[in-house]
């Protein structure tokens, strides 16, 4: 007797196990070479289930550059601004200024950030998603 894989099937024909023996003396059982459990068997070979889309990773930081373009292409660098320029206390704006536009990288973790983009009336998930388009930017 010849001792290869065989994939245990389902009614279905999903491959629910995978398993050393002869498919020929397995009921229910397919030549399993190339097969995976949660495959479907389609008569002649496996076909893979579909996969789901990765979600995208949020980057902890981007550049300066990386962001005001992301903020200009979303058509929010002109409210970025507004929200700087209405800030009351002179001390916050400055520094607000210099996170603006003096810092290397734009950390998704900043105060600023997280106070500028609440300003707009940004959602978390919203400034995620400039953070996830300024990564891709290169100028």
């Amino acid at each position: 007797m010849t001792m290869t894989t065989a994939a245990i099937l389902d009614a279905a024909g999903v491959v629910i196990n995978i398993i050393v023996a002869d498919p020929a003396e397995v009921p229910g059982s397919v030549p399993g070479e190339g097969g995976a459990i949660g495959d479907t068997w389609d008569g002649s070979g496996f076909v893979r289930p579909p996969q789901p889309e990765a979600e995208p990773v949020v980057p902890e930081s981007v550049t300066r550059a990386q962001g005001k373009a992301a903020l200009v292409q979303a058509g929010l660098w002109a409210g970025v601004l507004a929200y700087v320029a209405g800030i009351a206390d002179p001390t916050q704006q400055a520094l607000a200024e210099i996170a603006l536009h003096d810092t290397l990288e734009w950390r998704r973790d900043s105060p600023f950030l997280a106070a500028a983009a609440a300003g707009l009336g940004l959602t978390s998930a919203q400034l995620d998603a400039l953070f996830i388009s300024a990564v891709e930017i290169v100028l």
